[in-house]
């Protein structure tokens, strides 16, 4: 999942570098010439704004998910109060299709806002 939200981020960024040059490359003002028969193009003019566009770096995604180690004793429902998510979400994320762990079995957990602070617990 996180890679497609990744995939995601790098194509909008891309699309937004090709409008760019596009905007850049297409010459505004209509047909070339100034209308008296010359035929010299109107220099582009750049707005001020592009070039920011250009040099901004998009920021990296917080990872969607951790790894844990599955111990002796424990089981799903333990995990998931620890780390503060559900059953649900850690069988759907790792694709199981039973609550039947095993010890060093390692499980994607769903990463959430208080996650570090429920596994200190």
């Amino acid at each position: 999942m996180g890679n497609i939200k990744t995939a995601a981020i790098y194509a909008t960024v891309i699309g937004v570098h090709l409008l760019v040059l596009l905007f850049l490359l297409i010459p505004r003002g209509g047909p070339a010439g100034n209308g008296n028969g010359d035929d010299e193009r109107a220099e582009a003019e750049i707005p001020a704004d592009v070039e920011e566009t250009i040099v901004e770096a998009p920021e990296e995604p917080e990872p969607v998910h951790e790894t844990y180690r599955v111990q002796r004793g424990d089981n799903l429902t333990v995990i998931a109060r620890r780390h503060g998510t559900t059953v649900a979400e850690i069988r759907s994320l790792n694709n199981l299709s039973s609550d039947l762990i095993v010890p060093d079995q390692e499980l994607l957990i769903p990463v959430s806002g208080n996650s570090e602070n429920n596994s200190m617990n």
